[in-house]
């Protein structure tokens, strides 16, 4: 009589567990309007249903009686059964639902729940009227739905475990739970088998019912877990869509106004650079909407604020869409306006490149207006209306053009960009020419060798020095250019001397840092010395110390390879630079060229000329020819042959001459005027 009444207590409580669990979940769905809470409160309820009307037929069961209370028992049994059967459905489809975040088709659940509830009453009425099957129906009865509901909960565990998030606990409790029901189910399966079998009582089996309480509770407590965890990240990605639609334009992805006036006014704040501003609006910004239509419009802004951002540089903030036609980009740290000027025309010709829509093709044009702070205004919203009105000038004067706040950042831009323009012209032209400044011998001052000199002979100015045009050209990314040109110029010149005058002399041509780092050097110097004709141990590269001790290993292949070729490498500009004498035996070179800036002190007793003469005995060492550079008077020539170098260079025997001028020069005897009576 205890036993039975812990088992009434039993599923007494499980039931009262049930139809609360299944309250908690028909109020989440008042609430969230979600599937598959829906389905799991109606798997609650079934359980509950079932639950009740087993304890009442087992109540039914210790009772004599009548025919009438068999029929009752009969009845709550397949009413109970089929509840069972249901809540396995009912628990597939939840499942399903809640992982894919959408439910099967009602009819889908509606088909499998008549089926579930036919097979209930099926085997709830199968052997009813045979007492000598008792073992048959409580196999058919119990066995097959502990099997059913143990494969549904342990497939519902492996579903969950599989597709939730990997950071959702509730998701995993309530894997885990179903998992643990799964086993428990299975486990009631064996002794209902094995008791059935055996003939053997097994009392202690009863108890089980308080593992199914505590696996229903921990499923119920776990979902709701998992719902409020979605809940909150549901909540979380909705704000964090909220504010991509506060603070970014939703056809191009930029930040909008009010973004960018507040990354600004941060950016202003926390810097003591100047910043600028530069405001760029297409010229066509009025009719491309009503003449092509504002999707085709729209799809046309969103590539030209590609074409915008593909122009910023590593460190820049993203563009900002001000309104429908202006697009914002904020320079930071800004150290030259005629920067701004290049930055500028960029974003101009990335709009004049041609647009297409449908296969045809479609001309823009874009004005820009450049505000710089704290010169033009110190707040964001003073700055912004600034590159506003600047932008305005520019559109009000024909579009296609850029147009500063000041007029004197105006006017120095256009200067800039004008000097830029010509320089691309003459690179194109060939308006560049080579000068050419001896190298005397020792002792005899005859020309040994000549120093290639580049010169721009402007078409206005004349002939301009380096000096005025060298950091436009590395600016404009043309210095690989002129190093190529200035290479084959010298080694044509250098092999006419050879091929018709009969001249043995050779040709030093400086080379920048940045052709010399290119991987293909050595090999553009053997292309060139091929096409030219002129005998490689007549060139002698010239590189600055800092270049050639930058990357050391890199730097003494490449001299390796160059000298493998049969080229002198000279060091340029030598104890100007920031490395170690040390390192220079590890360098191949043949040259070394001390730099002017030591020869105007070497007279007297002074630390250049302790450092010079240092120089002399270190490279002698080592094996190496020394040129001294910038001799302007005969006190200095007469130091530097006392000391032994090798050759000299320098005013004092002829500036940078002409091509013919040193033809006449090394053909009517190979010393300068200057010194023919010395």
């Amino acid at each position: 009589m205890a036993t039975l009444t812990l088992e009434l207590v039993l599923f007494a409580a499980q039931s009262l567990g049930a139809v609360l669990q299944a309250a908690i979940f028909a109020y989440y769905f008042g609430v969230y309007r979600h599937a598959h809470l829906r389905l799991w409160g109606m798997s609650f309820a079934a359980l509950a249903l079932y639950l009740t009307l087993a304890w009442m037929a087992t109540d039914l069961a210790g009772t004599p009686g009548s025919t009438s209370l068999a029929s009752a028992r009969g009845m709550l049994t397949v009413i109970s059964l089929g509840a069972a059967y249901a809540q396995a459905v009912l628990v597939a489809f939840a499942t399903y639902a809640a992982v894919a975040s959408r439910p099967l088709p009602p009819r889908w659940l509606r088909y499998t729940m008549t089926g579930a509830l036919v097979f209930a009453a099926i085997c709830a009425l199968a052997f009813a009227n045979d007492p000598a099957a008792m073992t048959e129906r409580a196999l058919l009865r119990d066995g097959l739905r502990q099997a059913i509901m143990a494969t549904t909960y342990l497939a519902a565990a492996a579903v969950l475990w599989r597709y939730v998030r990997r950071s959702s606990m509730g998701g995993r409790i309530a894997a885990v739970a179903l998992g643990a029901y799964g086993l428990e189910m299975l486990l009631a399966l064996v002794l209902q088998v094995g008791q059935a079998y055996t003939a053997q009582p097994l009392p202690w089996a009863r108890y089980t019912g308080v593992l199914d309480l505590a696996a229903q509770q921990l499923i119920g407590f776990g979902l709701v877990i998992w719902l409020l965890e979605d809940e909150r990240s549901r909540a979380q990605k909705a704000d964090q869509a909220l504010r991509q639609l506060r603070d970014f334009d939703p056809v191009t992805g930029f930040p909008n106004r009010r973004r960018l006036l507040a990354d600004l006014e941060m950016q202003l704040r926390q810097t003591n650079h100047r910043t600028a501003a530069l405001l760029l609006r297409l010229d066509q910004a009025d009719t491309l909407a009503g003449t092509l239509g504002v999707i085709t419009a729209e799809t046309l802004m969103a590539e030209a604020a590609n074409r915008i951002e593909s122009c910023a540089q590593p460190g820049w903030p993203r563009p900002a869409r001000l309104s429908d036609d202006r697009i914002v980009q904020v320079v930071p740290r800004v150290s030259n306006f005629g920067d701004l000027a290049t930055i500028a025309d960029d974003l101009l010709a990335a709009i004049r490149a041609p647009f297409y829509d449908a296969g045809r093709e479609l001309a823009l044009s874009a004005s820009v207006g450049i505000a710089v702070s704290p010169d033009d205004a110190v707040k964001p919203g003073t700055l912004i209306a600034a590159a506003e009105s600047a932008c305005q000038r520019a559109h009000d004067e024909g579009g296609n053009r850029f147009q500063f706040f000041s007029a004197e950042m105006n006017s120095l831009a256009l200067t800039r960009l004008g000097l830029q323009a010509e320089l691309r012209r003459a690179l194109l032209h060939e308006e560049f020419e080579l000068f050419y400044q001896p190298i005397m011998t020792r002792g005899a001052h005859r020309v040994c060798a000549a120093e290639a000199l580049v010169r721009w002979r402007h078409p206005k100015r004349g002939v301009l020095a380096p000096a005025l045009f060298m950091d436009e050209i590395g600016q404009l990314g043309l210095i690989e250019d002129l190093d190529r040109y200035v290479l084959e110029s010298a080694c044509r010149e250098a092999r006419l001397w050879e091929h018709r005058h009969g001249l043995d002399i050779g040709v030093a041509v400086n080379i920048s840092a940045r052709s010399f780092e290119r991987e293909h050097f050595p090999e553009l110097v053997r292309n060139v010395l091929y096409s030219t004709g002129l005998t490689p141990h007549r060139l002698e590269l010239e590189i600055v110390e800092s270049s050639a001790l930058g990357d050391a290993d890199r730097t003494i292949e490449c001299l390796h390879r160059l000298r493998a070729i049969g080229v002198r490498v000279a060091l340029d500009d030598f104890g100007t630079g920031y490395s170690s004498l040390s390192h220079l035996r590890q360098l191949p070179v043949d040259t070394l060229k001390i730099d002017r800036s030591f020869v105007d002190n070497v007279l007297g007793d002074t630390p250049d000329a302790a450092i010079v003469a240092a120089m002399i005995t270190l490279a002698r060492s080592l094996g190496l020819d020394v040129v001294a550079e910038g001799i302007e008077t005969g006190p200095q020539l007469a130091w530097f042959e006392h000391h032994g170098v090798d050759r000299l260079q320098g005013y004092l025997f002829a500036q940078p001459l002409e091509r013919d001028q040193l033809r006449r020069l090394v053909t009517e005897g190979g010393r300068p005027s200057a010194l023919a009576t010395s």
